[in-house]
């Protein structure tokens, strides 16, 4: 404890150039910071410090060991914080609400790590393709794609995305890869119909550019999941976001088509009101979802040869 007051008085001095204003700082009077600077170059057998009546200067010996006690300081405050963490352990429940195919094919694999992280916190999942409005439900945190308009909500951007065009290896080896947008008028093609709409959710390709004809989806389906499920199958060829779509690419059940017109879809953010952020289970809980989704994001970069989209 001695050496650590003593490191202390010597980096302070080092800092404000004057033992009287160290002193100051440390509620410690001005022979005692002398004491202990002193107690130091005599342990070492060096000279830390060159006093003059006008200034106090580091020698190079005081310059290396003020980086040594610079790098315990940081040390130390790591080891408090971290004790202090452990100490104050985040408890209570979380009330979430996440889009179907995020929650299925990102969260749920990933849920048996956190709880094992943070025994204290229960988790209520809700699973819906709506927007919910967080106070009136009781939701603490939701993950929403696309821009997030809503003033009074804090929202965290994790991740964009890219609308990918894919398929199952199985149907590729019996109906060919398209090389061309010309040749998906040859493929079956499945459509999916968005909550709340009666038509397939038009397909988006680089810059813009329309397919050179009107896309016939041979099937439809109206939830998110089933469709990337009906592709992995070998139904047919579909389109939807590559972060959803990551595990089955991952996996090797899906695969891309048509690279080169991959086109940014949206963003995908987790938003909570601001009484949410405030507490540590729905913090813990946020920053958990973000190193998940970076962690699945460049796991899929590496299997598909992507850039990631930050």
């Amino acid at each position: 404890m001695e050496t650590l007051q003593a490191m202390q008085a010597f980096a302070k001095v080092a800092e404000l150039g004057s033992f009287t204003r160290a002193a100051d700082e440390l509620a410690l009077s001005r022979a005692m910071v002398s004491t202990h600077i002193r107690r130091l170059e005599r342990r070492f057998g060096l000279k830390l410090l060159n006093r003059t009546t006008r200034k106090v200067a580091l020698t190079p010996a005081g310059t290396d060991y003020l980086e040594h006690c610079r790098r315990v300081f940081v040390e130390l405050a790591a080891a408090e914080e971290t004790l202090r963490r452990g100490k104050e352990q985040p408890t209570g429940r979380v009330r979430v609400d996440v889009p179907g195919s995020f929650g299925r094919h990102i969260l749920l694999p990933a849920l048996p790590e956190f709880l094992a992280r943070y025994p204290g916190i229960d988790l209520d999942l809700c699973f819906n393709e709506r927007v919910v409005d967080l106070v009136r439900e009781g939701v603490d945190l939701a993950v929403r794609a696309g821009t997030v308009t809503d003033t009074d909500l804090v929202a965290h951007r994790v991740s964009g995305s890219r609308w990918i065009t894919c398929a199952a290896p199985s149907y590729l080896a019996r109906h060919g890869r398209p090389e061309t947008l010309a040749d998906l008028a040859n493929h079956v093609l499945i459509g999916s119909i968005p909550p709340g709409g009666t038509h397939p959710r038009p397909w988006l390709f680089a810059n813009d550019a329309p397919p050179p004809f009107e896309l016939r989806f041979r099937t439809t389906v109206n939830e998110a999941e089933a469709v990337m499920l009906a592709a992995a199958r070998g139904v047919g060829i579909t389109q939807t976001m590559d972060l959803l779509a990551a595990r089955e690419l991952v996996d090797g059940n899906l695969m891309i088509v048509l690279p080169e017109h991959t086109r940014l879809g949206p963003a995908l953010s987790i938003v909570h009101t601001p009484a949410a952020q405030r507490l540590a289970r729905v913090r813990v809980f946020s920053e958990f979802l973000r190193g998940l989704c970076e962690y699945v994001v460049q796991r899929a970069a590496a299997h598909t040869g992507l850039k990631p989209i930050p």
